[in-house]
């Protein structure tokens, strides 16, 4: 009988004062499940407090016969809608109480923290990967990378602070083709569209990324603090990014509740025809 212990979830390291985020659950394409969700925002939150640490990578462990790979959005079936740490994602009651609290998101502390993050999109950046790659500073994918949003595909309406990071980086014509087409986005498009900041073979990703991470890393600490302070500064005051990130996860948790009566539905037509 095998007794091993299942691999992390999530695994971290510090290489050169970079510290690097690898989602793993490569068999379902790291899609998050509470596990996955609460492991991520203790990395993240980890990363942050880390002062050995001057820049953040956030990345995925790569699938079977993959060079690299991200995050393919919330698992829909393997612990994912209702299980324990699904929460840290989707907050309750977003719109109630202190909305400052949501500045320790994991999505929401990869932008703000006082440290570059890049994000190493090695395969699908989809539903919530797709958010997380756009919460991060800098954005660099392989080549057979894609990115969608699919939330309404799902009967979802988004998560992650994805509708308001994308509207910023990609204007608001390409954030709505990306949330009501639905489309497949490659890496190349990407490229052309600004939601990527390069885009390169495979294989030359993960030395690419660190390069660009070590280089930043060069600069003092203190003053990367300022540089990302001026800049979180300069896209919108606090108090709206903080509702804007509220509203979403609203509208997200009401998207959930009608699934629940949908489906609940459909099972009484079922038990009622049989």
């Amino acid at each position: 009988m095998d007794t091993a212990a299942p691999p992390p979830v999530i695994m971290t390291e510090v290489i050169d004062r970079v510290g690097v985020i690898t989602l793993n659950r490569p068999e379902r394409r790291n899609a998050l499940n509470g596990a996955l969700v609460a492991a991520l925002d203790a990395g993240v939150k980890q990363m942050a407090a880390d002062d050995e640490v001057k820049v953040v990578v956030l990345t995925g462990a790569a699938s079977e016969g993959a060079l690299g790979g991200f995050c393919s959005g919330g698992d829909v079936k393997d612990g994912g809608r209702g299980s324990p740490g699904m929460e840290l994602g989707v907050p309750p009651y977003a719109l109630e109480g202190d909305l400052s609290r949501h500045d320790t998101h994991a999505a929401m502390l990869l932008h703000l923290m006082p440290k570059p993050t890049i994000a190493m999109v090695g395969g699908p950046a989809v539903g919530a990967g797709c958010s997380l790659a756009a919460a991060c500073d800098l954005r660099f994918a392989a080549d057979d990378a894609v990115f969608a949003a699919k939330f309404s595909t799902n009967g979802l309406s988004g998560d992650y602070g994805g509708s308001f990071f994308w509207t910023r980086i990609i204007g608001t014509a390409r954030a709505r083709e990306l949330y009501l087409l639905n489309e497949v986005i490659p890496a190349s498009k990407a490229l052309e569209y600004g939601m990527v900041h390069a885009v390169m073979p495979g294989a030359e990703l993960v030395g690419y990324t660190m390069d660009k991470a070590r280089q930043m890393a060069r600069t003092p600490a203190a003053i990367l603090a300022l540089v990302k302070a001026n800049l979180n500064a300069a896209e919108d005051e606090a108090e709206r990014r903080r509702y804007l990130f509220a509203h979403e996860a609203e509208n997200q948790a009401e998207a959930g509740r009608q699934m629940a009566v949908r489906l609940a539905n459909a099972a009484e037509r079922r038990a009622q025809s049989s």
